[in-house]
């Protein structure tokens, strides 16, 4: 439960609004004359039940407790967040606290920016950066690659950063919380990196979070990188991303290659939808930022760790990470029997060669690799044949032991059926005698899990659609001249209000989150995070319109149940008439929706009898 939902649980309405008016009891609901207008007869009700109010006067408006105490204190979200959080006893993080926060994180990016510009100086310096421009010429990497991506060069020396740092104003203390340079024994200062190729790694928005480093001589590790800082996370980032991130939408597919360098080669031949992890397998943070922008990965490994164990874990994880949580948003996880939301493939390079090796003999082989690239599936099947003499019992048992487990994860309920037929004839075995096997490695499994273990509960939102169509705008920024044929009227929960007032402000997600109030952080990132279905620009813009529509049939749905619980009430206490001329009033105007709806439901609807059709 969000602070939001956790608030308006522990909040009465009624009280909260009788702070404010003299309530009336009005059958199950309350009325009161409209505190933001004058009249004579009470056109102002609330509904305990429902959680909301509404004025069927001239007024017109309604909205949560949330909207009621901003509108009658005439603050901010934020500041009814605050009254309202103290007044049910729910503790907020300190906005002061998450102020130093942002300041000091704002710091960090500025310093690494300042010394990737220093690094890069020294790169296309005539005698500092000889070595390291060599390298890269070696490696085919071209003076404009150079510049778009701000390589550098750190010098031979432990004290050349932080001595030019000091001179442009940054702190001693700063240098070390960016990982700059870290605390000499005796006291000094010594910097991070010294005689090593520098790549600057920014985050999805462009910012330069941290480096890392390729030595420039025999010095081991041959990689580092910048150690963990409030900036920089290396399993929550993706070399290359930031310009990677619309090529990757575009394409509906994005490419992980291991290293900075075939990042570097690919983007400089066009093949810009590739990212690299930062040294490490593929983690639940990197996988989440990717399913925002595709559900189509491609992974090319080496040649040489086909069949490798430790590789076909680190594809096990991907996988999971695409199954699972698709399985517990819709809430019919089972155990072995997942979907995969999307597609997972495996690129195979040729023998002793990396992508950018591939890349720069050949582009059109690349891309017929790519064109080519495994199915996870095929990949594991694949793997086990290669590692294993299927010539004998023991290989034969061995592929059995390895690709057992896999189907039982990965595969859906028809898909095993069809793997398990697959593995029978690569092995001999029959399909019944497989089928008892996985049985029992699926039972040994939930014993270790424990039988009685409870699966996450999903959360159940009270506003799923209006989450559903925030979320399409948020994760897709291109729909905003669609998205600007939603109004504030469509969204009920005021949370969801600001969020969209929000986002027609400004559709960049990290600059929409920076200007939102620190309480509407976690329901946003939700929104960002959310799963959603695999589809084409067409499908969503389609997706868009629907929800536009929809979202209007729900407030008119609402006002029709209000309308009738007010007859219902005004009946029983003999002011029916008037109640059903305010009613029927307010319902006329809601139900005049602008030339611009009227053309997205014309839209939504030839459309969807296109793809009846």
């Amino acid at each position: 439960m969000s602070v939001i939902d956790d608030v308006k649980d522990r909040l009465d309405i009624v009280d909260v609004v009788s702070d404010y008016v003299t309530l009336h009891k009005s059958g199950r609901n309350f009325k009161a004359l409209c505190p933001f207008h004058n009249e004579k007869t009470p056109s102002f009700f609330v509904f305990p039940e429902r959680g909301t109010w509404h004025c069927f006067g001239s007024c017109g408006i309604g909205g949560d407790v949330f909207s009621f105490i901003m509108k009658k204190e005439g603050i901010e979200f934020g500041e009814a967040l605050k009254l309202l959080a103290n007044r049910a006893g729910v503790t907020l993080v300190s906005k002061q606290k998450d102020q130093v926060k942002e300041k000091l994180t704002d710091r960090l990016y500025q310093i690494n920016e300042a010394a990737a510009a220093y690094y890069h100086g020294l790169l296309l310096d005539g005698k500092t950066g000889q070595v390291a421009r060599d390298y890269l010429k070696h490696r085919g990497i071209s003076a404009e690659t150079i510049e778009a991506f701000q390589l550098g060069v750190g010098l031979d020396r432990w004290d050349a950063l932080h001595q030019h740092l000091e001179g442009e104003g940054y702190k001693r203390d700063e240098m070390v919380k960016a990982g700059l340079a870290a605390e000499r024994e005796g006291g000094g200062l010594r910097d991070q990196f010294h005689n090593r190729l520098m790549i600057p790694i920014r985050n999805e928005a462009g910012r330069a979070a941290g480096f890392g480093a390729r030595a420039l001589d025999d010095s081991q590790p041959k990689y580092i990188n910048s150690p963990q800082t409030a900036v920089f996370d290396k399993s929550g980032l993706l070399y290359g991303l930031d310009r990677a991130k619309v090529a990757i939408r575009e394409r509906d597919q994005a490419i992980i290659v291991e290293g900075y360098l075939d990042v570097l080669t690919a983007h400089q031949h066009g093949v810009d939808n590739v990212v690299a992890p930062m040294g490490t397998s593929l983690t639940q943070k990197q996988m989440g930022i990717i399913k925002r922008l595709t559900r189509n990965v491609a992974l090319a490994l080496d040649a040489d760790a086909a069949g490798e164990q430790a590789t076909i874990r680190g594809i096990e994880e991907v996988q999971r990470e695409f199954s699972e949580k698709v399985d517990r948003r819709n809430r019919q996880w089972l155990e072995g029997d997942t979907r995969l939301e999307g597609s997972l493939k495996v690129i195979l390079m040729p023998s002793g060669k990396d992508p950018d090796e591939v890349i720069r003999e050949s582009l059109e082989a690349w891309k017929k690799l790519v064109d080519e690239a495994d199915p996870v599936m095929d990949y594991f099947f694949n793997a086990a044949a290669s590692k294993h003499d299927l010539d004998t019992d023991g290989g034969r048992a061995a592929a059995v032991e390895q690709l057992l487990p896999v189907i039982m994860k990965f595969a859906s309920g028809a898909e095993k059926e069809l793997y398990l037929r697959r593995l029978s004839k690569m092995v001999g075995v029959s399909e019944k005698t497989l089928a008892d096997r996985a049985a029992q490695i699926t039972r040994t499994r939930r014993e270790r899990q424990g039988t009685t273990a409870a699966l996450p509960a999903a959360a159940i939102s009270a506003h799923p659609l209006e989450e559903y169509c925030l979320a399409l705008l948020l994760q897709n920024p291109w729909l905003q001249d669609r998205g600007v044929a939603l109004s504030p009227q469509h969204f009920e929960a005021t949370q969801n209000v600001e969020i969209f007032l929000a986002w027609l402000n400004s559709p960049d997600v990290e600059a929409l989150r920076h200007g939102l109030d620190i309480g509407l952080h976690d329901h946003f990132d939700g929104l960002v995070n959310r799963i959603l279905p695999p589809s084409s620009e067409r499908e969503k813009e389609t997706a868009l319109a629907d929800c536009t529509r929809r979202l209007w049939e729900q407030r008119l749905r609402r006002l029709k149940s209000l309308e009738e619980d007010l007859l219902s009430e005004a009946e029983s206490e003999g002011d029916k008439n008037v109640i059903k001329e305010q009613v029927e009033a307010l319902l006329q105007r809601a139900l005049e929706p602008t030339a611009q709806l009227k053309e997205v439901f014309e839209k939504a609807k030839h459309e969807r009898k296109g793809v009846s059709r």
